[in-house]
């Protein structure tokens, strides 16, 4: 399609700011961010819970030892009335022992599989964390690229008018128009030049949130270098999923799912803290209490039965199948209200991408409008009033592409980020 410009060129400033292409600023976005390291070290800390659940398998061995002594015999003897015999003043005792639980309710096993459920959401939250982030670094990016984009235009609309102030100037001379033509001109530039200082502004600030957003630093400042085309892309059309299809793959479905995971097995440990428990042990014993050292070996057999427990217990086991019930509810609910935000973004998708369609045919009839207006000037049928009226439909014509084009990126990367796809 036939266009005024075949495409714009954002060309790094002649600044020391280092240029990153869009996926060298997501790696360091993935490798830097903040927002990254914590999920790590949260998933970190759920793989030490899953470690420590897996050591209750093991026996619990503990170890003690005392020594006492008094200011009266602890065991006193009346002779005959006579006198008074006593015994033991001081001792000292030692032991150490192990009990291997055999039967816990399932709190073991269920705890164990809870661990791990723990660190699969981890896992998951630490690639939620990683999609938001190169999802961020996206938007910032394209922001950039636009504004460094309408800056362009607005040079070239400069420039143009340049051009148009050394005619008219001329025309002035020669006495064909009047001063207040040059001085319309004149009046439109500066109005350009001070879009100039805002657009240089804004590319300031983008650059450096980017850097932010990749680990830089607040001082740091990264410069891209990117091409944003005056051509309509192909439709998006090969990026459609159907929503049903994408859920199970999105992180927001899979954590619902691992809530309700967990909800069950709490239930489960509910339950099973109120049955008996059952164990087996065995240690080794001394004591040295009547001046003699005595040690021995023994086992034991423990059960635990926690009868009075389950008077609250039973509340305590309906409350934790509420919780279950309420966990099903929103994987229900919010399941069904992802579906929809997936439907919405491709919505925004489609609609930034019309509105590309619309600019384009604009940006067609605005140069010809423009070059008639020009054409009719110089033949004295038109007056300067009806080019520059022309020549700002035509800049406002771009910066519709520009700014469509920017929400046409960011809107497919939120699309792809929605449905689970943005790797």
């Amino acid at each position: 399609m036939g266009l005024y410009s075949v495409g714009l060129t954002v060309s790094a400033q002649t600044t020391a700011d280092s240029i990153y292409t869009l996926q060298q600023c997501k790696t360091l976005a993935l490798a830097n961010n903040a927002d990254i390291h914590i999920a790590d070290n949260n998933l970190r800390a759920a793989i030490e819970t899953r470690k420590e659940a897996f050591t209750k398998y093991f026996p619990e061995v503990s170890a003690g030892a005392s020594a006492f002594t008094t200011h009266n015999d602890v065991i006193q003897y009346n002779v005959l009335d006579m006198f008074t015999l006593g015994i033991i003043h001081k001792g000292k005792a030692a032991g150490i022992w192990a009990l291997q639980p055999i039967f816990a309710g399932g709190q073991i096993v269920n705890g164990n599989k809870l661990a791990k459920v723990g660190e699969e959401a981890a896992r998951i939250r630490k690639e939620q964390s990683a999609d938001l982030v190169q999802l961020q670094t996206e938007a910032l990016y394209w922001q950039l690229a636009t504004l460094k984009a309408e800056k362009h235009t607005v040079e070239s609309a400069i420039t143009t008018l340049d051009s148009l102030t050394r005619q008219v100037k001329a025309a002035v001379e020669a006495g064909i128009v009047t001063r207040n033509d040059l001085l319309k001109v004149d009046l439109k530039r500066n109005g350009y030049r001070a879009d100039l200082v805002d657009l240089d502004n804004g590319i300031e600030l983008m650059k450096r949130l980017l850097a932010q957003e990749m680990g830089l630093g607040a001082d740091a400042k990264a410069d891209i270098e990117e091409n944003v085309p005056f051509e309509l892309p192909s439709y998006p059309s090969d990026l459609f999923i159907k929503t049903s299809d994408a859920l199970a793959q999105t992180a927001d479905h899979r954590l619902l799912e691992k809530n309700v995971e967990a909800k069950q097995l709490e239930k489960k440990m509910e339950t099973g803290s109120h049955l008996p428990q059952v164990g087996v042990g065995a240690g080794w014993f001394y004591h040295d209490v009547f001046e003699q050292n005595h040690n021995f070996g023994g086992v034991m057999v423990s059960v635990s039965v926690p009868i009075s427990d389950w008077w609250g217990g039973s509340h305590a086991i309906k409350r934790k199948a509420l919780e279950l019930e309420n966990a099903h509810q929103e994987l229900e609910n919010l399941s069904q209200k992802l579906e929809i935000e997936m439907a919405d973004k491709w919505d925004n998708l489609t609609a930034a991408y019309r509105k590309m369609e619309i600019a384009t045919e604009a940006i067609g009839q605005s140069k010809e409008n423009l070059r008639l207006c020009q054409a009719y000037y110089d033949a004295g049928m038109n007056t300067i009033t009806d080019v520059l009226d022309a020549q700002t439909l035509h800049h406002q014509a771009q910066d519709d592409f520009v700014a469509a084009y920017g929400a046409f990126k960011v809107s497919e990367a939120q699309y792809l980020n929605a449905t689970g796809r943005l790797k």
